[in-house]
C-alpha cells in the first residue's frame, strides 16, 4: 500500500502540479493496480520524479531500493569504484543544480505540449506498470494512450528485403483494423512499414523512441512521426531534446514489448535488435512470434531462429488471432458489463453473463476500471460505479 519512495516534508495533500504542466493523473483520482495507489502526484513528488528519472538508467527498481536502502550502497553487480545509481539519486534529491535541471524539463515540456506520466498516475500506461525495470517517467506526444486495450508490437530489420517490409505493412494493417494497437519504434525498415500500415488502415500506432519524443529520428521519418502525431502517440523516457544514442534503443526496447501482449518479429538478421526485444518479451510474460523467412537468406535468420526455440509462427493476422485472441468489439460492451453488474460478482460470472470470454474481457474490464466505471475488488471481483448510459466515456 506504501508508496515505493516519499521524501520526508514533501508531500502536502493540498499541494497542486505546478501551474502549466500538463501531467495525467494530477490532482485525480489516482492510478488502480499499483502500489502508488494512496497519493496523488503533487508538485514536490512531481519534482522528484523527474530529478530520479533524468539520472540515465534509473527506473521504477531502483527507485523501490532507493526507498529500502539506508546507506545508498552499490547495486548488485556495480563495481565498488564506481558511483551507485542510489548514491546518484540520493545526491540529486538535495542538489539545487537536480532541481533547476527538472524545473527546465518541465518547462519545456508546458511549452511543446508533451504530456508527463509518471510511474503510478492515471495516465501511466497499464501495461507497463509491473514490468521489470519500469520506466520512472515517460514522456507523451500525440493523442492520449493508456495502453489498457489491446496492443501488439511489430518489429525487424532495419534494411529489410521489399518482401519482408511489404508483409510487415499489410500485416499492421489487418492487426489494426481488427482493432489493435501497433506498437514499434519507428527505425527505419520494418518499424516504419507496421506504423504506416497500421496509420493506412485507419487505426492506432504507438512509437517508442530511442531520444526525446521531439527529434524526429531518422529524419526519413519526419513525415511519419507527423501522422502518428496526429493518429496515435509517441512515448519516450527520455527528455525532450535527448540525441538518438546507440546505447538509449536496447533500452527503448522493453517499453515496447512491455506496451504489448505480443511481439512479432517480421524479418531479422542473426544480429538484429528485434532480437533483444523478442528476449525482452519472454522475460516480461509476453508471447513471441514471427514471420518464417527463406532459410538461404541471412536477412532471415534471426527470425528463423526463434521459430526453431518456440516462436508462434505467424503467416497472416489470423495467425495472430490465434495465438493472443481478438480485441472484444467496444461497442455495447461496457454496457453489458455494467448491466450485469446489479451487485458485486467474480470476474468469471460477469464473462459468463456477457458472454465474453474472461481473456477478452479483462481488457475492457481494465478499461472501465480507469474511467472509473467498475472497481476491482479483491479476489477478481468487481463492482459498478456508475449507471448504465451516463455518458461517461470508456
Amino acid at each position: 500500500g506504501e508508496p515505493p519512495f516519499r521524501r520526508r516534508g514533501t508531500l502536502h495533500g493540498r499541494e497542486s502540479c505546478p501551474e502549466g504542466t500538463t501531467i495525467e493523473g494530477c490532482g485525480g483520482k489516482p492510478a488502480r493496480g499499483s502500489s502508488v495507489e494512496d497519493f496523488a502526484f503533487t508538485a514536490s513528488l512531481l519534482d522528484t520524479f523527474l530529478r530520479l528519472s533524468l539520472i540515465e538508467g534509473f527506473n521504477v527498481d531502483h527507485l523501490r531500493r532507493l526507498r529500502a536502502s539506508g546507506g545508498g550502497g552499490l547495486l548488485p553487480g556495480m563495481a565498488p569504484c564506481g558511483v551507485s545509481l542510489i548514491g546518484k539519486a540520493k545526491a540529486a534529491l538535495g542538489s539545487a543544480e537536480a532541481g533547476r535541471r527538472a524545473g527546465a524539463v518541465r518547462k519545456t515540456c508546458e511549452r511543446m505540449g508533451i504530456v508527463l506520466l509518471p510511474w503510478g498516475s492515471s495516465g501511466y500506461p497499464v501495461a507497463l506498470r509491473e514490468i521489470p525495470g519500469a520506466p520512472l517517467l515517460l514522456y507523451r506526444a500525440g493523442k492520449a494512450w493508456t495502453g489498457a486495450g489491446w496492443a501488439v508490437a511489430v518489429v525487424g530489420s532495419r534494411a529489410p528485403t521489399g518482401p519482408g517490409r511489404e508483409f510487415a505493412r499489410i500485416l499492421s494493417g489487418e492487426l489494426a483494423a481488427d482493432r489493435w494497437t501497433v506498437v514499434s519504434g519507428m527505425a527505419r525498415g520494418i518499424d516504419a512499414a507496421a506504423h504506416k500500415g497500421a496509420l493506412r488502415a485507419g487505426g492506432t500506432t504507438v512509437a517508442v523512441l530511442g531520444c526525446g519524443v521531439d527529434v524526429a529520428y531518422p529524419r526519413e521519418n519526419a513525415g511519419l512521426r507527423d501522422e502518428i502525431l496526429e493518429r496515435g502517440a509517441i512515448l519516450s523516457e527520455y527528455p525532450p531534446g535527448s540525441l538518438p544514442l546507440p546505447h538509449r534503443f536496447p533500452e527503448r526496447n522493453r517499453i515496447v514489448s512491455g506496451l504489448s501482449r505480443g511481439v512479432i518479429v517480421a524479418e531479422a538478421p542473426e544480429r538484429s535488435g528485434a532480437l533483444i526485444t523478442a528476449r525482452l518479451a519472454l522475460e516480461q510474460g509476453r508471447d513471441v512470434m514471427a514471420v518464417p523467412g527463406n532459410p538461404w537468406f541471412s536477412h532471415t535468420a534471426g527470425s528463423n531462429r526463434l521459430l526453431r526455440e518456440g516462436a508462434t509462427p505467424v503467416c497472416s493476422a489470423a495467425d495472430v488471432r490465434g495465438a493472443l485472441g481478438s480485441p472484444p468489439a467496444a461497442d455495447g460492451v461496457a454496457e453489458r458489463v455494467l448491466a450485469a453488474l446489479a451487485g458485486e460478482r467474480h470476474v468469471g460470472e460477469i464473462a459468463e453473463a456477457v458472454s465474453i470470454p474472461i481473456r477478452d474481457l479483462l481488457p475492457c474490464l481494465m478499461e472501465m476500471e480507469l474511467a472509473n466505471l467498475v472497481e476491482k475488488r479483491p479476489g477478481n471481483y468487481y463492482k459498478r460505479l456508475s449507471e448504465p448510459g451516463d455518458g461517461s466515456p470508456v
